[in-house]
């Protein structure tokens, strides 16, 4: 499968490269990854400064103001028209909440549309926003209530998170017959970096497989 990927708040490309690598690599399966980077300069996190230079440019990919997230969905939707199409999608933080607020736009807006991913993959999501709501009432509100990410979608998250309780309310938005989740014992981070043991990569590999074995059973029913 070729997945986008898409980083967490005041990184890059390459630290997910970085963050993501223990887990692509016992995820194999000659899976493509492509890296798309943010646009929005934003100060590196104190905690990644391992892996960084605070010095260097780090980004975001929108800011809390309304027109900053919906350019993001719009450009992130021009870039996946332009280069996909992409069979899932792995995202972090605000990564993954951006990924699925698009999916979310595209559930609702074009409801008889083929999806834009057929899986994703989402470490520690942020809250996701209703685009719809920005675009009929100008304000930005949060999204919940109903199940409008119909592809399969796995979620890990730490039960040391901050901000789990937006991990658990991205859960949902996803229809529960087609959602995997793992939590690990850590905090707002991807396992494979930091304290978490090897087998938080190898038990975020196993809820990412059951995603993809659920959309190629999808692929398969629909050939």
């Amino acid at each position: 499968m070729r997945f986008l990927c898409l980083h967490g708040i005041g990184t890059n490309s390459q630290i997910f490269k970085m963050q993501t690598a223990a887990f692509r690599y016992e995820l194999a399966d000659n899976h493509k990854y492509e890296f798309v980077q943010g646009t929005v300069p934003w100060e590196l996190p104190q905690e990644l400064a391992s892996l960084s230079d605070p010095s260097k440019t780090h980004y975001a990919y929108f800011d809390m103001t309304s027109n900053s997230f919906i350019a993001a969905l719009d450009n992130l939707e021009a870039y996946i028209e332009s280069e996909g199409p992409f069979d899932g999608v792995v995202g972090y933080s605000q990564g993954a909440g951006l990924a699925a607020m698009l999916m979310v736009r595209r559930s609702i807006l074009r409801a008889h549309h083929v999806p834009l991913f057929r899986c994703a993959v989402f470490f520690s999501p942020v809250q996701v926003y209703d685009p719809v709501a920005y675009l009929e009432q100008g304000e930005v509100q949060v999204l919940g209530g109903k199940t409008v990410i119909s592809v399969p979608v796995a979620v890990v998250y730490g039960e040391k998170d901050d901000r789990k309780e937006e991990c658990r309310s991205m859960q949902s938005i996803c229809d529960p017959e087609k959602l995997s989740v793992f939590v690990h014992e850590g905090g707002h981070e991807i396992p494979g970096l930091g304290g978490t043991a090897k087998s938080g990569v190898l038990d975020s590999v196993k809820v990412a497989r059951q995603a993809i074995t659920r959309a190629e059973l999808d692929i398969s029913l629909h050939c």
